[in-house]
């Protein structure tokens, strides 16, 4: 019974037909054999060895009929795990989307880092350090258009970045597709390399099944920019709404 307890997931559906095919035919066999091969010689004829036949012939009835329960109760546990299986990723998708919600909402938005980003400059010019912005933009496959399920695949983008970061580095939601991080004390080659690890993470976090796509740009002080003013225009230039994602702007407000 073991193959059963190691059968894929995904394969469940395949193995709940097969067995339920296995289990019509064996039950119509066992009953066709019964009726044609054994019960006439049983009660047809009458010999001194009729109580005997008569007990083997009842035994191999109560034998047949419970291989025929066992084999439903088989079929029977695999549409139950079947439909724990499709509640448990149910709950567990609704569990990830509420975490992502909840994580998104206490995010600072673009104000915050309106009214951040000025002090970060005067901060980082009065000690000669650079600063540099790290823009993610994420993009959903055109198919994929519940708002639940990208407000989970942003989630999880934010996650990833944040695990990324530095503590003294910050992340902000500057448009609903659209992330930022604040990177103080990083030059524009650095801030590269952070680029590459957020790539790597995001890229993970998108999986094989590819739940969204993600374009980063750096802006740093002074290589683009030699004011905070600066700075800010060249992050809202980079900051796009995209109509599709309303709803799920909606869902994270």
């Amino acid at each position: 019974m073991k193959i059963f307890d190691r059968v894929n997931h995904a394969n469940l559906e395949n193995r709940e037909l097969q067995l339920s095919i296995f289990v019509s035919v064996t039950v119509t066999l066992l009953a066709m054999g019964m009726a044609v091969l054994m019960y006439p010689i049983v009660f047809s004829h009458q010999t001194p060895g009729d109580r005997t036949l008569r007990i083997a012939f009842f035994g191999y009835c109560a034998l047949c009929v419970l291989l025929g329960l066992y084999l439903w109760d088989r079929h029977a546990t695999i549409r139950r795990l079947r439909r724990q299986m499709a509640e448990d990723r149910r709950q567990i998708v609704e569990t990830r989307r509420q975490a992502s919600v909840e994580l998104l909402q206490t995010m600072p938005n673009f104000g915050s880092f309106q009214d951040r980003l000025p002090m970060e400059f005067r901060r980082m010019a009065t000690t000669t350090e650079k600063l540099s912005i790290v823009v993610i933009a994420i993009k959903f496959p055109a198919e994929q258009s519940s708002p639940s399920e990208n407000t989970s695949a942003l989630g999880d983008a934010a996650k990833v970045i944040a695990r990324k970061l530095r503590e003294q580095d910050s992340i902000y939601i500057l448009a609903p597709a659209c992330l930022g991080a604040v990177l103080p004390g990083v030059d524009l080659s650095n801030a590269q390399r952070v680029c590459s690890r957020l790539a790597e993470g995001l890229a993970d976090a998108a999986g094989v099944s590819h739940r969204f796509q993600f374009e980063l740009t750096v802006v740093n002080y002074p290589a683009h920019a030699s004011s905070a003013h600066e700075l800010q225009q060249a992050v809202s230039a980079l900051v796009s709404m995209d109509d599709s994602m309303q709803g799920m702007a909606e869902a994270v407000r």
